[in-house]
């Protein structure tokens, strides 16, 4: 239903836009028709060059009125009151219709109907508490870049979140179209969360069909859907379900475990934070010596990122690569 109600709304649209070009169009003819009439009137009756005639069209038109070439004969003055009183109608017309146009634009980008344009941009698609949750995190860490959010959720659900700086698209987010109006071809990383896996691993597929090098990282509901969504296209799959029921359980046993998970995982006033740092620096030495020194500047590596595998508490003599990536634990203080 709500897609049905969304098709018919984006072709009401559509066909409101071109009878209003047409009605703008048909507004122009007029103006050009009652400009050049009025002028060339002018210019027999007050016996002026035809030059000074659409001159005096213009300006009486546009109600700017200089005085410098007025009517002197009563046919003069009949035909400048015609010209005011059409001047006026046409003026107004036009603005009628600008603001018209004005309007509808900003409802549509109120309810989701627009198109993105922008590129390198942030795509979330779904609207769940996980993404919600990712969103807000992209802009605790910094990120200021735009982000644009598919959903078929109503525009209001979406406002209620009070989320800044987001873009909404409204739409099937499994349909090419949709995608294609977030720029999902021209997006940088896309973020997958819906309340299906079997959802979420079709819109991977028709996002990795749109996009090769986009970075994407889909939420898995069911620790089963991982591999699935890995061959559909997704760099990286969380099975939040699976890893919050772990993390239930190691609370019980390791209790240590799970309150450093915490402390990196609250929204608000973490103690510390992960983050990633290009290593190409310490490129040639070992794991270890490259501990000791970012150790000393308060900041402990805990994994080595490599061609995309993740190596967790390297060996000490790991020796460092240009293109490594380190993660790191950083106090929150000094980021």
């Amino acid at each position: 239903m709500a897609l049905a109600r969304a098709t018919r709304y984006l072709r009401t649209t559509r066909i409101r836009s071109v009878v209003r070009r047409h009605i703008l169009f048909d507004i122009i003819m007029i103006a050009v028709f009652i400009w050049l009439v009025s002028g060339s009137l002018f210019s027999i009756v007050e016996r002026v060059g035809m030059t000074d005639g659409l001159y005096w069209a213009l300006v009486t038109m546009t109600t700017v009125g200089y005085g410098d070439i007025v009517p002197r004969t009563a046919a003069g003055r009949i035909i400048a009151m015609l010209t005011i009183a059409a001047g006026i109608a046409v003026y107004t017309a036009t603005v009628s219709v600008a603001a018209s146009s004005i309007v509808e634009a900003a409802e549509r980008r109120r309810q989701g109907y627009t198109k993105y344009r922008g590129v390198r941009h942030i795509v979330v698609v779904g609207w769940t508490p996980a993404s919600e949750a990712a969103i807000r995190e992209l802009r605790a860490r910094g990120y200021t870049g735009d982000i644009v959010l598919v959903a078929d959720k109503p525009a209001a659900l979406i406002r209620e979140a009070e989320l800044e700086g987001v873009t909404f698209i409204r739409g099937d987010p499994t349909r090419r179209e949709t995608l294609l109006r977030a720029n999902v071809p021209k997006a940088n990383m896309v973020i997958v969360s819906t309340d299906d896996d079997a959802k979420t691993a079709l819109v991977v597929l028709a996002v990795r069909g749109l996009n090769l090098n986009a970075r994407i990282v889909a939420e898995a509901l069911h620790p089963e859907n991982v591999e699935l969504m890995h061959k559909a296209g997704a760099n990286i799959v969380v099975p939040t379900r699976d890893l919050g029921g772990r993390m239930l359980a190691t609370s019980l046993i390791e209790p240590g475990a799970a309150m450093f998970v915490e402390d990196i995982s609250k929204a608000e006033a973490r103690p510390i934070e992960l983050h990633e740092f290009p290593a190409a620096a310490f490129a040639g030495r070992r794991y270890r010596d490259v501990l000791l020194e970012l150790r000393r500047k308060g900041f402990t590596p805990v994994a080595v990122r490599r061609r995309g595998v993740l190596v967790a508490n390297p060996d000490d003599n790991l020796v460092i690569e240009p293109e490594d990536i380190l993660v790191v634990v950083v106090p929150k203080t000094s980021s």
